[in-house]
């Protein structure tokens, strides 16, 4: 440390280097982690929160486009109403029946609105009803400014006539208002025509609705001052919000209104509100061309990562505090020990070398008492290490002739095969290459992962060497499909469980038997089966193998071969879902069958490998 620390501040003393080694452990790592833990925070938390934040928009936008429609549908149940059409098609002959009128309209209406308590009062208009009788008005106080004169609504239902649709306004149509500052109550007209013949235009209906009522079920997404929603017309101006006595930002409002008009539709946008960075989120409603907008302050989405933050650095200054304390404390007990083996040091060799006792339980101590024997043993040492020379040189001789034996025995075997091909031995040589590619495949240049091609073509040869040995007494049959062949196994997998087949199966089977081994890539693995119909196993037996194979007690280990258990274990290595699995009836077949990693590329080293799924 001092060599690359300035001069002027370098640190001499063992407590001034653990300090700075605990600062340099604690506040490097806790800055780091900090910021990492923050970022990682802000991301994750913060796209929950804005996902919560649209899905609540989305789920607003749901209702309110629900109650629009429904209120359009009631709208339409009542302009299709026989009674309603009859009385709006023959005006009223005298002031009597135009009051009966009204009671039937009123009752008609009532029965359609009584499930719709934002509706507050209704009024229609005849247009062929004269100057007296072309109003009917529901039996609640209407706020329409005061009933509509014939003029005005002569002039609305000739509005309605050029626009004929379901007709929003903010206010009453019938007075003056400003817009920036709206009234508490919705209005609603729609063009009434005859239902059949030729549709013609038999006046209007209105219906006023209370905001507060219409809007409540907005109220369940709990909006606040950090999470507001807000109803705007076509201009930008606000039709209602929630909370209710929240300001608004008409510069931000009619920033939105135009960007609307741009992309109907936005999921997320960052803009300024009253001097606050703010999420918005905004879709237009059915039938009446507004806007519903989501307005979430950052303050409120990035609130969990903040107070993560704030944790974070709380508990940062705790572990910088109690890092300090303890390598304070911790510094003294290797501090004193070096001051007695420096004291050591100055006097080795001398007489009172032995004087300084050390606490043989403390490294430094042990050094010291170390240092005290080393002048006696210095001797002893040396040949030591001389002889851990030798051992080594010999272990590395040996090693070397492990690797050499192998490869000896399988190029001895290439000899042997050439030398029967020479002498006209073709039998023979058939046999001994057949060996050969045995033992060729089972080195595999050292490497524990070959390919299922290799693999079949090892146990192909083994059993090449045994159909010579056992002359006429049992068929091989290798079916392994094609798409499995490329990818890899751990090596000498099959070969074991042949040779338990031969040996066990067929070896005292009357007349010519069958061995087959069969191969298939089944979900993420390969499947190879290993059937003959030889002996079969008797139940008993059966059980105690597949207890064998689960158990590791040396006890049961030996109700089964080394060979089978030696596959399996090795397959288990990989998961439990790996293995081998044994079927078997008596006097009929025996099938071992091995669940196998697919890998599709050959894995590094001899490491485990989590096995790659091909789903093709």
């Amino acid at each position: 440390m001092g060599k690359y620390w300035p001069k002027g501040l370098k640190i001499r003393t063992i407590r001034g280097k653990f300090l700075v080694l605990t600062l340099l452990l604690t506040v490097v790592p806790m800055v780091a982690l900090s910021f990492t833990f923050y970022r990682i925070a802000v991301q994750s938390l913060g796209n929950k929160a804005e996902e919560h934040a649209y899905q609540s928009r989305l789920m607003s936008a749901n209702f309110l486009n629900g109650t629009i429609t429904d209120l359009n549908d009631l709208t339409n149940a009542i302009l299709g109403n026989p009674e309603v059409q009859s009385i709006l098609r023959q005006p009223s002959s005298d002031d009597y029946e135009f009051l009966r009128n009204v009671e039937r309209l009123n009752k008609i209406i009532r029965a359609q609105t009584q499930t719709k308590p934002y509706i507050i009062s209704t009024l229609i208009y005849a247009a062929n009803g004269g100057p007296n009788r072309s109003l009917y008005q529901g039996n609640d106080s209407i706020r329409f400014g005061g009933l509509p004169t014939i003029e005005e609504a002569i002039r609305y239902f000739e509005s309605l006539r050029e626009d004929n649709r379901l007709t929003w306004h903010n206010g009453s149509p019938f007075v003056r208002e400003d817009n920036t500052i709206p009234d508490d109550h919705l209005y609603v007209g729609k063009l009434l025509r005859r239902t059949e013949g030729n549709y013609e235009e038999l006046g209007f209906l209105m219906l006023e609705i209370e905001k507060s009522s219409f809007f409540h079920g907005l109220s369940f997404l709990k909006p606040d001052t950090n999470s507001q929603f807000w109803i705007l017309d076509s201009a930008g101006i606000p039709i209602y919000r929630l909370p209710e006595d929240d300001k608004a930002d008409f510069i931000a409002l009619r920033y939105i209104a135009n960007e609307t008009e741009k992309q109907p539709e936005q999921k997320k946008e960052w803009l300024d509100w009253h001097g606050e960075r703010s999420m918005v989120s905004y879709a237009p409603l059915v039938l009446n061309g507004w806007t519903l907008l989501h307005r979430v302050d950052s303050v409120a989405l990035f609130e969990d990562a903040n107070r993560i933050g704030r944790l974070t650095i709380q508990i940062f200054l705790v572990v910088l505090l109690v890092g300090w304390i303890l390598a304070y404390r911790f510094s003294d007990t290797i501090r004193l020990p070096l001051r007695k083996l420096r004291g050591l040091m100055n006097i080795a060799g001398g007489a009172n070398a032995t004087a300084v006792v050390f606490d043989t339980k403390d490294e430094v101590g042990q050094i010291g008492d170390r240092l005290q024997r080393m002048m006696r043993e210095n001797q002893q040492l040396n040949d030591r290490v001389y002889e851990a020379m030798l051992s080594w040189k010999e272990a590395e001789f040996r090693t070397l002739q492990a690797q050499i034996n192998p490869h000896f025995l399988y190029n001895t075997l290439e000899s042997l095969n050439g030398l029967a091909l020479a002498n006209g031995q073709r039998e023979m040589s058939e046999m001994i290459g057949a060996l050969g590619k045995f033992f060729r495949i089972a080195l595999s240049q050292g490497s524990e992962m070959i390919r299922i091609s290799e693999e079949v073509e090892h146990v192909n040869a083994y059993v090449h060497v045994q159909q010579f040995r056992f002359r006429d007494k049992f068929e091989w049959i290798s079916e392994v499909d094609e798409e499995v062949l490329n990818g890899y196994v751990p090596k000498l997998l099959l070969q074991p469980l042949v040779e338990n087949s031969i040996y066990h199966g067929l070896k005292k089977r009357q007349g010519v038997a069958y061995l087959m081994l069969s191969g298939r890539k089944e979900e993420g693995a390969v499947k190879f089966s290993v059937s003959d119909d030889g002996n079969g196993i008797e139940p008993e037996r059966l059980e105690q193998i597949r207890q064998a194979l689960e158990v590791e007690s040396d006890e049961v280990k030996d109700e089964v071969g080394f060979g089978l258990r030696n596959v399996h274990a090795r397959l288990r290595y990989y998961g439990p879902q790996y293995g081998v699995q044994i079927s078997s009836e008596l006097g009929l077949y025996t099938t071992v069958t091995l669940t196998v990693p697919w890998w599709m590329n050959r894995p590094e080293g001899g490491k485990k490998h989590v096995p790659t799924v091909d789903r093709g």
